[in-house]
């Protein structure tokens, strides 16, 4: 028991210093990605915090296998450089029965990643679309910034002197871009310049098409090779911003697993068993790491962390060939149940490797005696 609880511990301390490392990193880089989109009027910057929240448990998703695969190594690599692993053996403490002492930290991470894949992670997935959504929808205007020329769609740039609090009127308006092609075969761009004292945001109740209405300004259009331009003054002019109403999210990933078997199709059934495969990764990863975590005190615990790692990533892609092949009816689900026993009987043969190899030199050495 107390063999146990001190492993169990070295395991969760090692998983939740990796976690927390590779988390850090992970957020880091999509915190400065959102950023950038946000410097350049893309993105709102009050999304970026709950789009962080929200893609927060993809990331786990992924690191939460990897950080324990990367903890049983380095807890037990440092165990068998510091010999406690040999003092163990020594009492009769089997490879079997080390196995079997880590199931409280493997059912705890079973458990996490169950629940992380099955359901949180959608739920999260379904969220962030929808903020993504919105913020397709709610094109530039709706985060001018007074006085800086903002980019539209179709090339266009917009400039505006003052914005009121609601963010629905706009003050000097100047857009200047290429709004429309020139009518003929050439298929030219005609260049367009529109100003105007005011600006309001208008919504189709029926379509839910949205405008950007201008008033008492005048429109300039010049087309290529011409000598003069044409100059349209009105009292009222609109331009069209979207077309509809955001649609609702259709996307597999942010379906739960209830969900993805109603649904029942191709698409919805290879994310299933994707999910589900990467719950099935943990037990497997477990053995494969015990496998690789026994070393020699004089190499150092790190000796086999890359190989490792560059196995546990070999794991993840053939899943995701596998998840391909499936969408594409190459495979079916056996292919999914072969990838998993393929490597479970590989992390088998490397825990049992030196046990299986005494054994048949023995076999060998009964034979020639006889």
């Amino acid at each position: 028991m107390i063999v146990r609880h001190y492993i169990n511990r070295q395991i969760l301390a090692s998983s939740a210093a990796v976690l927390s490392t590779l988390f850090v990193v992970i957020a880091g880089s999509r915190v400065i990605k959102y950023f950038y989109l946000a410097a350049q009027g893309r993105l709102d910057v009050d999304l970026l915090l709950w789009l962080l929240i929200y893609q927060s448990p993809a990331f786990l998703e992924f690191i939460l296998p990897l950080s324990f695969f990367l903890g049983v190594m380095l807890s037990l690599g440092r165990m068998y450089v510091d010999n406690e692993v040999t003092v163990l053996a020594a009492t009769g403490f089997s490879v079997g029965q080390l196995l079997l002492s880590t199931w409280p930290m493997t059912l705890l991470v079973l458990l996490l990643s169950a629940v992380m894949t099955l359901y949180v992670t959608p739920r999260s997935n379904y969220r962030a679309e929808e903020l993504f959504a919105l913020q397709a929808a709610r094109n530039t205007f709706e985060i001018l910034r007074p006085g800086i020329f903002e980019p539209l769609d179709n090339d266009q740039v917009i400039y505006v002197r003052s914005v009121s609090e609601d963010r629905k009127h706009l003050q000097d308006v100047f857009i200047s871009g290429a709004l429309s092609k020139v009518a003929g075969r050439t298929g030219k761009i005609q260049s367009t310049e529109i100003r105007a004292q005011r600006g309001y945001l208008q919504v189709d109740a029926l379509t839910g098409a949205r405008y950007l209405t201008l008033e008492q300004g005048e429109r300039d259009e010049l087309q290529p090779g011409a000598l003069h331009l044409q100059r349209i003054r009105f009292k009222a002019y609109s331009l069209l911003l979207t077309q509809a109403r955001p649609k609702a999210v259709t996307m597999v990933k942010a379906l739960t697993a209830r969900q993805l078997l109603l649904r029942g199709d191709v698409l919805a059934l290879g994310e299933l068993y994707w999910r589900i495969s990467l719950v099935i990764l943990v037990p497997v990863v477990l053995v494969l790491a015990l496998a690789l975590s026994r070393v020699n005190p004089r190499q150092g615990r790190f000796l086999k962390l890359l190989p490792g790692v560059l196995l546990y990533l070999s794991y993840i892609v053939v899943l995701l060939v596998t998840k391909q092949s499936y969408e594409k009816h190459h495979a079916d689900v056996r292919s999914f149940i072969a990838v998993h026993c393929v490597y479970a009987l590989l992390a088998l043969f490397f825990l049992y490797q030196t046990p299986l190899q005494l054994y048949f030199r023995k076999n060998r050495k009964q034979g020639a005696a006889a």
